[in-house]
């Protein structure tokens, strides 16, 4: 067995472990849960609203790419985040979606290399401060319009104030860029070209960086595709947890309490290195519906997340028809992942 697919196994097997431990723990409310005929109208809103989400983030990572004037087509931003949506939903392995979106469009670009990569790793950035953001927002509005969850919850008070701090932190940033003029940003450009090596690419980043300042609209734009996309992010789980209801409807938390936990949740599992965060979002989500409804909420947030497990393995099998017609194109390094990608079974 290679180091890679070494790598790859024992990546599935913290998963699998991981999974395996939160439903143990949890086993006597999931087993209450699912013993239940499910709920379907829910579930179907939520994967109707989950292929909603990813056709806006598709749309997001292509204005950012001809924003930079970059040529880029609708359809190659389709095919290449759906490739990207089944290797971040399945792979183990230290290759992901953002690699080989930002190795296509590298491949198409080959005088500006480092902005394209640039575009990928915006989209990302993008997508993380509007989760930030969006909790800050929506969880502060809702605690000052007086939301009785938020107002006797101090942790999740704690919440919110971290996530306007982060939030208030990169708008200065992003607002102060604007005192440069372009004189200034030549010159910082010039001093980064005589680095040896590296020097034309940090330049180059740097240019990427300081057009997208120079563009408000598409930075507004995207930052508001952000707020729809996990506005659906929000509702699908608030949607998935009443699939399998438990018995006592009182442990399924209030559209408000979402609104603050769940960016959270997703930031977190974003963090852990295995395939699509499985076992550790079920241990995140899990945990944050412990702090909103005690230690009997916690089997509702896993059931929670494992429903939109299905929803989620179910758009990256699209994405996987995908990797299929562009496998011939990948580069060595992403098909030798491929052994160890084999999607989950359930």
């Amino acid at each position: 067995m290679s180091k890679s697919a070494m790598k790859g196994a024992i990546k599935y097997a913290i998963a699998v472990v991981l999974l395996v431990f939160v439903v143990a723990m949890n086993w006597t409310g999931l087993k209450d849960m699912f013993s239940r005929e499910p709920n379907l109208p829910p579930f179907f809103a939520a994967f109707a609203i989950a292929v909603g989400c990813a056709a806006i983030q598709f749309y997001r990572w292509y204005l950012l790419v001809t924003a930079l004037g970059l040529p880029f087509t609708m359809r190659n931003a389709i095919r290449l985040g759906l490739v990207g949506t089944f290797y971040n939903t399945f792979l183990p392995g230290s290759v992901g979606g953002d690699f080989v979106k930002a190795y296509f469009i590298a491949k198409g670009q080959p005088e500006r290399k480092a902005a394209a990569v640039a575009t990928v790793v915006a989209d990302r950035l993008v997508g993380l401060f509007g989760l930030i953001l969006f909790a800050a927002a929506v969880g502060g509005g809702c605690w000052a319009m007086g939301s009785e969850q938020i107002a006797n919850n101090p942790k999740l008070q704690g919440i919110v104030w971290v996530c306007i701090g982060l939030a208030t932190a990169a708008v200065v940033g992003y607002v102060g860029l604007g005192v440069l003029s372009q004189e200034r940003a030549d010159r910082f450009a010039g001093r980064l070209k005589g680095l040896k090596k590296v020097g034309p690419t940090l330049a180059e980043l740097w240019y990427t960086v300081w057009t997208y300042r120079q563009r408000p609209g598409t930075i507004a734009a995207v930052v508001a595709m952000s707020a729809v996309v996990h506005t659906g992010f929000v509702t699908i789980f608030h949607l998935c947890v009443q699939v399998f209801p438990p018995e006592d409807p009182t442990l399924i938390g209030s559209l408000p309490e979402h609104f603050v936990i769940i960016p959270i949740g997703y930031i977190v599992q974003a963090l852990i290195p295995v395939p699509g965060g499985l076992g550790g979002g079920e241990f995140t989500f899990g945990g944050l519906y412990k702090l909103i409804r005690g230690p009997g909420g916690e089997a509702v947030g896993v059931a929670g997340r494992l429903t939109m497990r299905v929803i989620e393995w179910t758009i990256g099998l699209i994405g996987y028809i995908a990797y299929l017609r562009m496998k011939d194109e990948l580069p060595a390094e992403a098909v030798e992942e491929k052994p160890d990608a084999e999607p989950v079974t359930v």
